[in-house]
């Protein structure tokens, strides 16, 4: 479930402790360090609290290990109708995928300027990181 390497790049990242992260979050060091290392999963109640300390969003601290391509394509056919994603092919062949979800859009348009940045040198590989990370709370579009 929570992905201890994602933690403690995120930790890292906040210039903390696992102890004051443990602090913040009202865990024990220990904890913090089993989590980090593999050995435990915190309770859903624990992994929101330390989401709130390390100011991300639960999502950021879990495994995304897809078993394939096609399963990400399942995730996006359970998500067509929420979302109100749809291909869009030109000349006979897919080139995107639309939503008409205007928070998925606004997602789509800051990453996009995000990515640019990055690759512009405007901002850091630790700041694209970061912001990745920590979406959307620093999203300037979701709050």
């Amino acid at each position: 479930m929570i992905s201890g390497e994602k933690l403690k790049k995120l930790r890292l990242m906040r210039n903390l402790t696992q102890k004051e992260l443990a602090i913040k979050s009202g865990l024990t060091d220990a904890a913090i360090r089993n989590y980090e290392l593999g050995n435990r999963s915190p309770s859903k109640d624990q992994l929101q609290k330390i989401a709130e300390a390390l100011e991300c969003d639960i999502s950021a601290l879990i495994n995304h290990d897809p078993n394939s391509i096609f399963e990400i394509m399942h995730i996006i056919f359970d998500y067509e109708k929420d979302i109100k994603f749809r291909p869009l092919v030109g000349e006979g062949e897919t080139t995107s995928l639309l939503s008409n979800d205007t928070d998925f859009n606004n997602f789509l348009i800051e990453w996009d300027e995000m990515r640019k940045k990055h690759y512009n040198g405007e901002i850091s590989d630790e700041e694209f990181e970061d912001w990745k990370l920590s979406f959307p709370k620093k999203s300037r579009y979701l709050k």
